[in-house]
């Protein structure tokens, strides 16, 4: 008897979680249509902010290296890691080096626990 009692309310408990909007995700577009839920339309926060960055800071420094050029030219080509590091390269060389700030390893290397031994 506790048996069925359990699985009677672990079924509703369930049930009720399941009619919930986003507690069901499905990919399947049909099946979404016939049970009524919506699709988010509006672009996040982040990916709003992740294009900006892509189109005004990304590109513009990615598309000044010649080697890059040459290999975007080829629409049919698959993609390959190494296009992304090698872009990554281009972007660190172009920003990051104008913003990196000084480094500590004198003051990492003069305490006692960390430093060098003398």
């Amino acid at each position: 008897m506790k048996n069925i009692a359990l699985i009677i309310s672990v079924t509703i408990l369930l049930n009720g979680c399941s009619q919930v909007d986003g507690a069901n995700p499905s990919q399947n577009k049909a099946l979404n249509t016939i049970a009524g839920k919506e699709e988010k339309t509006e672009k996040g926060f982040l990916q709003n902010t992740m294009d900006s960055w892509v189109e005004k800071d990304w590109t513009p420094t990615i598309e000044k290296d010649e080697k890059i050029k040459e290999t975007n030219k080829d629409e049919d080509r698959e993609f390959t890691i190494q296009e992304f590091i090698d872009k990554a390269s281009v972007y660190n060389k172009a920003h990051i080096n104008d913003e990196a700030e000084a480094s500590h390893v004198k003051k990492m290397n003069a305490l006692p626990v960390i430093g060098n031994i003398k």
